[in-house]
Formats: structure tokens, C-alpha cells, sequence
């Protein structure tokens, strides 16, 4: 199956040749591989067009514009920019993140997987962070969610989601859009992808918490399931009490500013039935 990756970056000279080279080393190379050089001040670019110069699949995009950083919306925009450069046709879509490092065979299973699963719409592996000299799971989210970092999107389930939402809560909206649409996701454990910067390591677990509940409240999940995934991230994640308080004060902050919405009333209403039936799974086990 043809592919394309699509790479987001910014001040990211340390990680993006790790990538690169895990990319170059693939089994399945992809048709494109374009990275968006998203305002970085660092070496950034002259990493990407040295790789570029070797291998003539990937595509070198700078964008200079000086945007205020927000979580999820301008990641987005990045990608968008990245995305409209394609001139290529393609089976899947890649978002892939630049601190990432895959496995050889990582895209070859990929490719495999949409083509044994016709109704399969989203894709990836596992996440894993060094702790004490060895990988392990980054517990971040539910174990069937394929993480924003490293998406891999069937053409077809792409289109019929719209696309991403530049918003807080895109790779979340994907997801719960794809199901709204009849399409499955899969996670396969079997394919560890490595994290080189743990998720949070820049903006704190409570600033992280208040962008959880602004996205909650733009995919109409309602006070309710709102009210109880609070309470869950206060019980589950450090500082205990209070990360649960930014999730409820991000809802009610983008209440109070009655912020616009990223799902239809419609999609939203699937959107709460499908958590309301797996919190009840949850509760059943």
C-alpha cells in the first residue's frame, strides 16, 4: 500500500534525525515524507534537507509565520501545510511527530493491517518511554487509543471525518468521529513506537489537565461524563486532587466562553452515548 507521512516540527535538531533514519530504514518506504518546519529556531531545517539531499521522498516545508504556540490547533495547522503540498496518490495517511523513533517493519504492518481490515479507518502502535534503562507503556490514555503522536489514517476514513480539527481534543475527535462513521481502530501491541520526550514534558500535567476538559467540552461530552472523567484523572494522576479540578475548570472555562464547538449536535450526541457505554464497560469488569 502507498503511504504518506506528514512530520510536524519544531526546534526539534536533538530527536527529528532518529526518526528520519527509522523512517529511511523501513521495509514499506513511504511515497512522501514531507516535514513541516514549523518556525523553529534551532537546526531544525538544516537536519531535514541534509536527509532530503540523500533520499528525494522527502519534502522539506518551512513555515516562518510567528504563531502563538497552543496545544493541539497549531500542531494541526502545521500539518495542513504539510498536507496540501501532496501531489502524490496514497492508500493511508501518516501524522507522525518528529521525537518518535519505529521499528523496521513498523509501516510494512501498517499496510497490512488496513488491507486485512477493510472497515479499519485508524491505526498504530504502542507508546513507550525510557524509565530505568528500560521502554516501557507511557500511561496517558486508554490502552486501545492510537496516540496523536503517530496516526495512521485509511484515505477514505480521512475524508469522511472531515479531516482533523484544529482544536484541543483532534486526536480524540478523529477517533470518536471514525466510530460515528462505521470505522474501526486498532492498536497493535506488538509494535512499540519510542517516545523520546514524554507527553507533558513541557507544559505540566495540570496545564495539560485544563486543555483535557476545554476538549471535552468542545466535543460536547456535557457537564456529567465531564464531571466524572475529572474525578478519575484526580484519582489516577499526580498531583492527586488537583489535576481532576483543571479538567472540571477547563470545561467550565470554555463554558463560561461558550467556545465554539468541534462536532455537530448530532455527533455529539453519538459522541456521549459511546462514553457514556464505556464508562459502563468500565464499571462492569
Amino acid at each position: 500500500m502507498r503511504y504518506i507521512l506528514i512530520m510536524p516540527a519544531y526546534n526539534e535538531e536533538h530527536f527529528i534525525g532518529r526518526a528520519l533514519d527509522a523512517i529511511a530504514r523501513q521495509t514499506l518506504l513511504p511515497k512522501r515524507l514531507i516535514v513541516v518546519n514549523d518556525g523553529s529556531t534551532d537546526r531544525t531545517a538544516e537536519v531535514v534537507q541534509g536527509f532530503a539531499e540523500k533520499y528525494p521522498w522527502i519534502r522539506l516545508v518551512n513555515n516562518d509565520k510567528k504563531e502563538q504556540r497552543a496545544a493541539g490547533s497549531k500542531v494541526v495547522r502545521a500539518f495542513y501545510l504539510g498536507f496540501q503540498t501532496i501531489d502524490e496518490d496514497y492508500d493511508f495517511l501518516v501524522k507522525f511527530d518528529a521525537d518518535l523513533e519505529v521499528p523496521e517493519d513498523y509501516f510494512e504492518r501498517m499496510a497490512a493491517l488496513f488491507q486485512g481490515e477493510p472497515h479499519l479507518g485508524i491505526a498504530g502502535g504502542t507508546i513507550a518511554i525510557e524509565q530505568d534503562g528500560k521502554w516501557v507503556y507511557e500511561n496517558f490514555s486508554d490502552e486501545d487509543h492510537v496516540k496523536g503522536a503517530f496516526k495512521s489514517y485509511r484515505r477514505q476514513c480521512f475524508e469522511d471525518i472531515g479531516g482533523l480539527r484544529a482544536s484541543i481534543g483532534w486526536d480524540t475527535a478523529d477517533e470518536l468521529l471514525a466510530r460515528y462513521h462505521n470505522w474501526t481502530i486498532r492498536v497493535d501491541p506488538g509494535l512499540q513506537v519510542r517516545h523520546y520526550r514524554p507527553l507533558g514534558a513541557e507544559t505540566g500535567s495540570v496545564k495539560i489537565r485544563v486543555k483535557v476538559g476545554n476538549g471535552m467540552y468542545r466535543l460536547r461530552y456535557g457537564f456529567i461524563i465531564t464531571l466524572i472523567s475529572a474525578i478519575k484523572a484526580g484519582y489516577l494522576n499526580k498531583p492527586y486532587g488537583l489535576t481532576g479540578l483543571a479538567v472540571l475548570w477547563g470545561w467550565l472555562q470554555s463554558w463560561i466562553k461558550r467556545e465554539d464547538y468541534i462536532v455537530t449536535a448530532e455527533e455529539g450526541e453519538f459522541i456521549r452515548k459511546f462514553r457514556r457505554s464505556r464508562m459502563m464497560g468500565k464499571l462492569l469488569q
